[in-house]
């Protein structure tokens, strides 16, 4: 039995698509396929990956011998589980915002409860709905959340970063100053995500390839003013959604541009 046909095997009896297997593994499923017909050799790190899926020893994936039998997985044991930690979470945030919101409407401040409240409700909402990056969407509905406070109740933008050098005490440093923590908090808050989803390998399949350009071009168009009065309301409201929209495509844009650059490397 060849290391190919090894590696089949072994999936099939751990019920697994070659796409399962690629997701678990970081690779393209065009590279499981590839080790499976012997069209190529699987790297030494990938191969200690698929021993430990597979519940095996690397002597014994890596053998070509036939005779090595296949270890069946032992049939897990169902065990009652408590709720998680993740859900748990979500509903002291959810409640805590209730508390919140109800303090404030007490004291005759619905609106403020809202305002103060939100946060804990959204990151609720999120720690129940999403398994994995929960810590990382909570940040990213934060940051939003609190720029479109700054922007609206004070008038302070990432924008204001450009007029450092022209900036007079009359203008208020403080406001500088919260406009340059918000744009370094942005600028981590990508790199972070960029760190997250960077690391899986994209096929770039016809589709795919249609949408990453029309990502880039949908870029590109998101810089052309549609108001031609820009301290209108509309214009304010447009800047925040333009600038909220350059923020996901940026990022998205990026991170599938490292995706493929990683994908090509690993062909």
């Amino acid at each position: 039995m060849t290391l190919g046909e090894k590696i089949s095997a072994l999936r099939s009896k751990h019920n697994m698509s070659q796409g399962d297997l690629a997701e678990k593994i970081n690779v393209s499923r065009q590279s499981v396929s590839k080790w499976e017909t012997d069209a190529s050799v699987p790297e030494l790190d990938k191969l200690v990956q698929l021993s430990e899926l597979f519940n095996i020893t690397l002597d014994e994936l890596v053998k070509g011998d036939a005779t090595v039998e296949i270890k069946e997985e032992p049939a897990p044991i169902v065990t009652q589980k408590g709720i998680g930690t993740r859900k748990l979470t979500g509903l002291i945030l959810l409640c805590f915002g209730l508390l919140v919101i109800l303090f404030f409407t007490i004291l005759g401040s619905f609106p403020g409860g809202l305002l103060f409240g939100s946060p804990f409700l959204v990151c609720s909402i999120i720690c129940l709905v999403c398994k994995k990056h929960t810590g990382l969407w909570c940040a990213w509905a934060i940051f939003l959340m609190v720029n479109l406070y700054l922007r609206f109740a004070t008038g302070i933008t990432w924008r204001l970063t450009l007029w450092t050098f022209n900036y007079e005490p009359s203008m208020n440093y403080m406001r500088l100053a919260f406009a340059w923590i918000e744009l370094l908090c942005f600028v981590a808050m990508v790199t972070v995500t960029v760190m997250r989803f960077q690391k899986k390998e994209l096929v770039l399949s016809k589709r795919n390839k249609i949408l990453f350009v029309a990502g880039w071009i949908l870029f590109a168009l998101l810089f052309i003013p549609l108001s031609p009065d820009p301290l209108s309301g509309l214009a304010q409201i447009q800047y925040m959604f333009w600038d909220w929209m350059k923020v996901g495509l940026f990022t998205a844009l990026f991170i599938t541009t490292l995706r493929l650059i990683r994908t090509r490397k690993k062909e």
